[in-house]
């Protein structure tokens, strides 16, 4: 955490804080039936399956929330332990324009990108992008 000063960590704290009220709004929302159960007796086969698709969509979306908010967590918790904005694998500090672009980073820049492309499959369930600005190095 030597690479940022207390008002850019203030300033994530803040991003992150307000990230994770969002969330929680938006996910408290989520998880109601979009038709009520005495009213599900009266769809046809294809209001069914719209349902089932819709259902299966916000379960989706609830599971990306919740990973949002342990991600969101496990940055609070490398700030108590001194190493939010460290590297995991190269420990070098991590800008803070990454930072700003993505709070919960856990690599820099370069490691990120390597990371991606050691392990394509996980690449394409990334959450955010790794780049954020590649024309200057971490």
């Amino acid at each position: 955490m030597d690479g940022l000063t207390k008002e850019e960590l203030a300033k994530l704290v803040a991003q992150m804080d307000a990230e994770e009220l969002r969330i929680r709004a938006v996910a408290g929302t989520a998880d109601s039936p979009v038709v009520a159960p005495t009213q599900r007796e009266h769809l046809d086969d294809g209001e069914v399956a719209d349902e089932k698709t819709v259902q299966r969509q916000g379960d989706a979306m609830l599971k990306h929330y919740r990973m949002q908010l342990a991600d969101i967590e496990a940055a609070r918790s490398r700030m108590r332990s001194g190493q939010y904005g460290v590297c995991i694998d190269c420990q070098q500090a991590i800008r803070f324009a990454r930072l700003q672009a993505y709070p919960t980073a856990t690599r820099c820049t370069a490691c990120q990108n390597l990371h991606e492309h050691r392990h394509p499959r996980q690449a394409q369930e990334t959450r955010r992008p790794a780049s954020t600005d590649l024309s200057s190095p971490d």
